[in-house]
């Protein structure tokens, strides 16, 4: 499936909405100190896929289409997410993301902080020119999510034994939340029901937590030049996440739960050991199972979308669920 192609395709019908938001970003994310400039248009270099401003733009279409305000909420949140990104580079001490430099490994950890800092500071007067105090804690309430998530990470990294319980209470946190609150976002705005409010959210909440299983099970099973980052790259930072989790959990383990808590707690690692892991995650019913745990969680958020009305808008975030199952990077 080409990524790229499959977007531009989704998302036809709101690109120039999508371009203004892209366009105000960069206005918004423009500082008048030169370094804190350099990094911040160096972090705007590599943009993502822009998922939570479809999200975003999509949900205040399902109601009444208000995009003076869906506007703001969408840099919001693009800037709440880079924001985690630079912060969560810093803590896991990365040098590349997707096969780029991170802002870290070229201006330094104390910028790095700053910028992100700085971005949060931004979404603040965002979000307060959008009069909404149902916004203003939408707003506030994820971003302590998203902190609660990465600390769970933190604490529960290089543990073997890590639940599915767990696994997924860090995934909701630290990933899906945002999605959902983008999606929840854009539903307050365009005057939705609480109902079709609470709705949005637990579609994107579902859609969150598949589009980080699938994440998880590529990190397995894709190499370095399709994702941008080496094989196996969760494992060599202690992470156990779902593919490894049911891996674990699979009789007979062939010594290879004593191999695994080795590799958790080594911080140099040799790429063959990798290799080896990976290889029998792959080659077991980990992966299997966390694909199977993806499309539950992809029809929970269309369960939650089918109670709106058919339309071309629905249609759109009915085929998103879709492209994150079937993505390849």
């Amino acid at each position: 499936m080409n990524t790229t192609a499959t977007l531009s395709r989704l998302f036809a019908g709101i690109q120039a909405d999508l371009d203004t938001v892209d366009k105000t970003f960069q206005e918004r994310a423009t500082s008048g100190l030169t370094i804190l400039n350099s990094a911040s248009m160096h972090a705007l270099g590599a943009p993502g896929k822009r998922l939570r401003t479809a999200l975003t733009l999509l949900a205040g279409k399902l109601n009444t289409y208000r995009f003076e305000k869906l506007l703001l909420l969408s840099v919001a949140f693009e800037m709440t997410h880079l924001a985690t990104l630079i912060h969560d580079d810093i803590v896991d001490e990365s040098s590349t993301r997707r096969g780029n430099p991170t802002v870290n490994a070229l201006f330094g950890d104390k910028i790095a902080i700053l910028l992100g800092d700085y971005y949060f500071a931004k979404t603040a007067g965002l979000i307060a020119d959008i009069e909404d105090p149902r916004i203003d804690h939408l707003f506030s309430d994820t971003v302590a999510t998203v902190c609660e998530g990465t600390i769970l990470e933190m604490m529960t990294a290089g543990n073997i034994d890590l639940s599915k319980e767990t696994y997924y209470e860090k995934t909701r946190s630290k990933t899906a939340c945002l999605m959902a609150a983008c999606s929840k976002g854009g539903a307050i705005i365009s005057g939705a029901t609480p109902e079709e409010i609470e709705l949005m959210h637990a579609y994107g909440m579902h859609l969150g937590t598949a589009f980080q299983i699938i994440d998880d099970i590529l990190d397995y099973t894709q190499d370095q030049s399709t994702i941008g980052k080496p094989v196996g790259n969760d494992l060599r930072q202690g992470m156990v996440t779902l593919p490894l989790i049911y891996a674990l959990q699979d009789a007979p383990q062939n010594g290879h739960y004593q191999q695994v808590k080795t590799l958790l707690g080594e911080k140099v690692h040799k790429d063959e050991e990798i290799r080896e892991i990976v290889e029998w995650v792959t080659q077991g019913n980990g992966v299997k199972l966390s694909l199977l745990d993806a499309h539950a969680q992809a029809n929970k958020a269309r369960e939650a979308l089918y109670h709106f009305p058919a339309s071309p808008d629905r249609d759109v975030l009915d085929e998103l669920i879709d492209f994150v199952l079937m993505r390849k990077k």
